[in-house]
């Protein structure tokens, strides 16, 4: 085969997106060859669904085949030192589910560790590479709306159920689903986060996690952020991406940030509105595979990618102090003091 040989950790659910979309967009660059779940028959359901032929009932197996020459890794967070850290001193270069660890303490380890090997690390922020937010960025780095100077990134939705492992998660809504729109308000501002303050509420009883929050960020640049992310919006759903600029204003509008149909809005001072019509079908799967063709393509280049381990360090900050800030009732927690 030509390109790079994937193995993928984690043969749940989740992974068959991720496969689809490897395949929709990333084959010239490499593809599956191997899975590993310790569950043999979810292990064998994926990969004869898939054709795949190398597997796994344990990690270590797989980074010590040579079979492999990057690695998804798609467990829960709490399994991530032990494929991690063996991987990089392989050589294995790895695309890591979010939330990329468990504390921040865990994301600078994994960092270190895999700068200092000279292993590509990137996590998987895949709404990063989903056409609205590409034309954002594209018309950010333009100047056409001038300075960012505040961000706003709001999800709500109807997620009342929660199954698996999730479900005994004491960290849940912030790790496994609004840490997308804080990894997007991170990067369209363009800066480090200096502080952080956050309500959350656990209006779940079947769960052990936090299932609304709302936060806001500021950056070191002047930038404020803010994001609201409700889970028991019953009725209404809607995702809303807003960046205002010292020249102008995008919109955003969707029912979900996963959502196939996107409209987008450009304001810029003394202009005619610009609407962009940025739906895409299967946005979902296919931003999974631009995921991993951008941390392919970094490899072969030698570049840091868009969302690299380094580069998601920023994210992490504000995600621990987000907890923080909520366990102290809400106020402003300064990032300095959960590290850098």
């Amino acid at each position: 085969m030509n390109g790079y040989r994937i193995g993928v950790v984690g043969c749940g659910g989740i992974a068959n997106r991720h496969i689809a979309g490897y395949r929709m967009v990333a084959d010239d660059f490499g593809e599956v060859v191997a899975g590993c779940d310790p569950n043999e028959e979810t292990l064998n359901g994926y990969c004869d669904k898939y054709d795949i032929p190398n597997r796994f009932t344990n990690a270590e197996d797989m980074i010590n085949s040579g079979e492999v020459d990057i690695i998804s890794l798609l467990t829960p967070p709490a399994i991530r030192h032990d494929v991690i850290f063996p991987a990089i001193e392989k050589g294995i270069h790895l695309l890591v589910e979010k939330p990329f660890g468990e504390s921040l303490d865990d994301a600078v380890s994994f960092v270190k560790a895999a700068e200092k090997a000279g292993v590509t690390l990137a996590v998987n922020h895949q709404m990063d590479f989903m056409k609205d937010m590409v034309v954002i960025r594209d018309v950010i780095a333009s100047g056409d709306i001038g300075d960012v100077r505040y961000v706003s990134h709001d999800q709500f939705q109807n997620r009342t159920r929660v199954r698996g492992w999730r479900s005994e998660e004491k960290r849940l809504e912030i790790s496994i689903f609004s840490i997308h729109l804080l990894d997007r308000i991170r990067m369209l501002a363009g800066s480090p986060p200096k502080s952080v303050s956050t309500a959350m509420r656990y209006w779940n009883p079947d769960v052990k996690g936090e299932t609304c929050t709302s936060l806001t960020v500021q950056f070191e640049n002047g930038t404020i952020g803010t994001m609201i992310s409700n889970w028991h919006s019953m009725t209404l759903p809607e995702c809303r991406l807003r960046v205002d600029g010292t020249k102008g204003s995008i919109l955003s509008l969707k029912k979900a940030v996963v959502a196939d149909e996107a409209m987008l809005q450009i304001h810029r001072i003394g202009g005619e509105v610009e609407e962009r019509d940025c739906s895409q079908e299967d946005a979902f799967p296919r931003s999974m595979g631009e995921s991993m063709k951008h941390l392919m393509d970094s490899v072969r280049r030698g570049a840091e990618p868009l969302h690299s381990g380094r580069g998601n360090l920023f994210t992490m900050q504000i995600v621990d102090a987000a907890y923080l800030s909520a366990e102290r009732g809400g106020e402003m927690v300064e990032v300095e003091e959960i590290g850098k």
